[in-house]
Parts: structure tokens; sequence; C-alpha cells
């Protein structure tokens, strides 16, 4: 059975746009770990918008036993505490394996077979594939259908 590795941000809330904005909002700033250590992640993320039913659809995932777990980036421990907390919050009981910015995905957790991780940002997809694993890009606006696109967690099902 295929089982899937599935990231956080952009994919199960809206939060990578955001954090985006906020890291283009601040080009002049130079003590990167100082700011990313400032940020009230309870408030970030209490900002951001569940994507497409996604808490449902994990449960139903990890109630077939098709949910292996969430490889996710965090930029402190305090971002990383916050997504556990919205995971478990939503019943959502999974390992997390958190990820530090600029580590390769695959060196984390090796690809291995049956295991596809889900994952918006395509060089992540790209990379994992390049060491043998499957991956499939989250696009929710996606225009084209391909197999290596999903659209919606819902197709996982």
């Amino acid at each position: 059975m295929k089982k899937y590795l599935i990231d956080f941000d952009g994919v199960v809330l809206d939060s990578q746009a955001k954090f985006d904005e906020v890291m283009n909002g601040n080009k002049n700033f130079f003590d990167w770990e100082k700011y990313l250590n400032s940020i009230n992640w309870h408030e970030f993320y209490k900002s951001c918008n569940e994507i497409d039913e996604a808490f449902s659809t994990l449960y139903k995932l990890q109630i077939t036993d098709k949910l292996l777990g969430f490889l996710t980036t965090i930029h402190s421990f305090d971002e990383g505490r916050e997504k556990a907390s919205i995971l478990r919050l939503n019943k959502i009981d999974v390992p997390i394996i958190f990820v530090l910015p600029h580590q390769s995905k695959s060196l984390i957790f090796p690809p291995r077979p049956n295991i596809t991780l889900v994952d918006d940002k395509i060089e992540n997809c790209h990379e994992y594939e390049k060491h043998g694993g499957e991956a499939l890009v989250f696009k929710p606006d996606a225009i084209k259908k391909s197999k290596k696109i999903v659209k919606s967690l819902k197709e996982l099902l």
C-alpha cells in the first residue's frame, strides 16, 4: 500500500505564501536567526487558512493507514512546537519529522518504496526524485492535470 509523507506549509495551511510575504518584506534585515526566533508562531499560524478541508482529509488518510507522517521545514523550535500542536489539536497523531532550512528532505528521510512525498515546492519534489523517491507537487490552482500534480489532498484517499 502506498503511504504519504506530507509537507505542512502550503499543503495543509496557506502559511507558505504568508511566510514568503513576511520574508520578502524584510529584505534589509541581516540577522535572520534573531528575526525568525522573534516570530510569534502561534499568532502567525492562527492567521493562516486551512487548504481544502485538509485536516478532515488527513484524518481519513490516517485511519486508512495511508498517512505515514509529515516532513516539514521549521525555522525555530517554537515553530515546530506550534505545527505539532496544530496537528494534534486536529486529531492527527502520525510522526512529524522536522527539517532545517536548506537541508535536503531526502537526507532526513531517505526515499523508500511505496512512500510518496507531497510538497508544494517543486524543487523539493525534484530533489526527492533525484534520490530515488516518488513525489507529487501540491498545486491547488494548477490548470493542467498531470500524474505528478495533486490539486487536493482528497485525491490521495
